[in-house]
């Protein structure tokens, strides 16, 4: 069953009139089963940071459809929008978006005191995301005192917390080197295959496409091919390779990307 559909969405930024209009999406469809695990990947420009930003109702389309567990957020606004974003999405940036006031235990636990839980509730589903995560050991550290993937893996827990109905992340490895890189996408790999978390992955990196199990292509703001794992990840990772050799486009260095 689909946790998340899209359909048909087309994203045109100014007025189709201009000759400065930007169309960033056009008629894109895309569904992400619950339990799945998917990548979107695509060159620059290619629409998928505009796709991530509608999915996570941080921006709407021109037109078209999102629907996220039979809900269209589109026709949600205010306090029942951003009831609906704190309870049924997780989101994880490359940046972090860590708050340096609070501790580790703090950070974590702010979707669910922004959701008036008990505290004793917080106290217990704190300490599982956190032994979850291999963090439990530093929840009363400032974000400050951490390393940057333990940063991330806070920032997954915070994510994750709430138990969202999907987990979208952008390019979440972006600012942690090659070490910290697998630690995080590990991770996700293990709340994918555990805990059945639905987790939507978008990434420039053949080496974080890798852990995914489906890869979504696009071009131009459309799906331009996919791919599901069917081997072991070394096979996956040089599957993915060999696409984006197809696609063209600019990404990062495959070097980099240590299968």
């Amino acid at each position: 069953m689909p946790v998340l559909t899209a359909q048909s969405l087309t994203k045109i930024y100014g007025s189709s009139r201009q000759t400065t209009a930007t169309r960033a999406l056009s008629g894109l469809n895309l569904e992400v089963d619950t339990g799945e695990f998917v990548g979107v990947m695509g060159p620059s420009g290619s629409g998928k940071t505009t796709l991530l930003n509608i999915l996570a109702t941080i921006d709407t389309p021109t037109s078209g459809s999102v629907e996220i567990n039979g809900v269209s957020p589109a026709k949600l606004h205010g306090n029942k929008l951003a009831l609906f974003r704190r309870r049924k999405l997780g989101f994880v940036f490359q940046d972090f978006n860590l708050l340096n006031t609070l501790s580790v235990r703090d950070n974590i636990a702010l979707p669910l005191a922004l959701d008036n839980v008990e505290a004793d509730g917080i106290r217990r589903r704190v300490g599982e995301v956190a032994a979850r995560l291999g963090i439990a050991h530093i929840l009363d550290k400032r974000t400050y005192e951490i390393s940057g993937g333990e940063q991330q893996r806070v920032a997954i827990a915070r994510a994750i917390v709430h138990r969202p109905a999907i987990l979208l992340a952008d390019e979440p490895t972006g600012n942690v080197d090659s070490k910290a890189s697998r630690d995080i996408m590990e991770a996700f790999a293990d709340l994918n295959s555990a805990d059945g978390a639905t987790i939507l992955v978008v990434t420039h990196d053949p080496f974080v496409a890798s852990f995914c199990r489906r890869i979504v292509f696009i071009k131009d703001g459309k799906v331009f091919s996919e791919l599901r794992k069917k081997d072991g990840r070394q096979t996956f990772f040089q599957e993915v390779l060999d696409t984006l050799s197809v696609l063209g486009g600019e990404y990062g260095d495959p070097a980099r990307s240590r299968a």
